[in-house]
């Protein structure tokens, strides 16, 4: 995901003499579907041709050892450049400058516009792949991803209905939202900031908007470059920040506007232990327990975990190519790629996210399976992003569906008419 606004600039810069092509091998099993594919390409506006290579056959002709890997490819078929992770633009720039100026030379550009035109049919409605909903007092907030904005809507949960009050535009990409003093804070993931809202207006709290590399500085969190901030919960009267993309949990003072880190040495894995030992896999959702302890996803590893003030734990998942639908206690859990988490009573509502269905796990036990009725049935909800609840009211960002959905007692789920 931090590539990809790279690989767009340079797709504009040489629009006359550089084609991009996305090979597509994806690591989760519903990432091999390539109606999800093309969801995503929407989601994401890429614009340009992609390939399934779900069988990773261009993945081995190419010998690509790591995703993301770019490969640049001469007019002759040559390949000049194979650049695994994540590039630098302007060397990548130069190395596409000098391939062209040669293959000019030779007579083997051929200039002109992609010839592949997208047919892509994008999505429009009111909402826009939304991927979180949280209540705060008589308010509803929506953060809005598609559409790079949060609404702040007046809810009638009788009703099941929300009216627009305000909208917070100008976002990348919105992802996690949370309340904390009454004031409501937002994750721009794509921008690497936090924001709170408030009064129509946004105020930037953390992040220089940015990306950081994989060593956050600790301190004023208004000169931290951050990295992929996702998702949100209040703890012990601070925001607590799951920072996805150096796979690490932070924790912003708003008071005096420092950056903490709480949990996470900053590999990719999952390994339990003392908090700044354990190594987590791109943290995208938090949820705060009774007892103060954070509830998160993991998605990267398709695990669910607890982070207390001593260490992490693991209720359920293994590594991070272990993944599937499967229930039971423990480690014989399966999840799918699981985005977010929610604190419902006495057990967690998680997103299983790649497995369209919202699952139910007890951390006592640590024992899972389907949500009761609708909400538990794979294909109820279509990669849901976001789970909240406030012990009564359990809401779902159901985001493939652009919509938002209650769900009641008995598991059915209603849609939020939203105006």
């Amino acid at each position: 995901m931090h590539v990809l606004p790279r690989v767009r600039e340079l797709e504009e810069r040489f629009a006359d003499s550089v084609t991009v092509i996305g090979v597509h091998a994806g690591k989760f099993a519903t990432e091999r579907h390539t109606e999800r594919i093309a969801e995503a390409c929407d989601r994401l506006g890429v614009v340009h041709a992609v390939v399934n290579d779900r069988q990773f056959r261009v993945w081995r002709d190419y010998a690509v050892q790591a995703w993301p890997t770019v490969a640049v490819i001469d007019p002759e078929g040559y390949v000049a450049v194979v650049e695994p992770g994540e590039f630098d633009v302007e060397e990548m720039a130069g190395e596409i400058e000098r391939i062209a100026a040669r293959a000019r030379s030779r007579g083997t550009l051929m200039p002109g516009p992609d010839p592949v035109a997208s047919t892509l049919e994008r999505h429009t409605g009111p909402l826009r792949f939304p991927t979180r909903a949280v209540v705060e007092g008589r308010s509803l907030w929506i953060a809005d991803t598609g559409h790079g904005r949060v609404l702040e809507c007046a809810w009638d949960a009788s009703q099941h209905a929300a009216s627009i009050v305000s909208e917070y535009a100008g976002f990348v990409e919105p992802r996690g939202l949370a309340a904390l003093d009454g004031r409501m804070y937002v994750a721009d993931r794509g921008g690497h900031q936090v924001w709170r809202l408030e009064g129509g207006e946004r105020v930037n709290v953390a992040g220089t908007g940015r990306i950081g590399d994989y060593a956050i500085a600790a301190g004023p969190a208004l000169s931290a470059d951050l990295r992929s901030p996702w998702g949100l919960s209040p703890r012990g009267g601070m925001l607590a920040i799951a920072m996805a993309g150096t796979h690490q949990l932070w924790t912003l003072d708003t008071a005096d506007g420092d950056l903490r880190l709480l949990a996470g040495a900053g590999g990719e894995n999952i390994a339990d232990g003392p908090l700044e030992r354990a190594a987590l896999a791109q943290p995208t959702g938090l949820a705060l327990l009774p007892l103060g302890s954070l509830a998160l996803a993991d998605c990267e590893t398709s695990a669910v975990r607890i982070a207390d003030d001593a260490e992490v734990m693991t209720l359920v998942g293994t590594g991070l190519f272990e993944f599937g639908d499967r229930d039971g206690v423990g480690d014989e859990v399966l999840l799918q790629h699981c985005e977010d988490v929610a604190s419902h009573g006495a057990a967690l509502a998680v997103a299983d996210t790649y497995n369209d269905r919202i699952k139910r796990v007890d951390p006592l036990t640590r024992g899972c399976g389907p949500w009761p009725g609708e909400a538990g049935e794979s294909g109820a909800v279509r990669e849901p992003g976001g789970v909240w609840s406030d012990g009564s009211t359990l809401l779902v960002a159901d985001t493939g569906h652009h919509r938002i959905v209650t769900v009641a007692g008995d598991g059915a789920l209603t849609e939020v008419r939203l105006s």
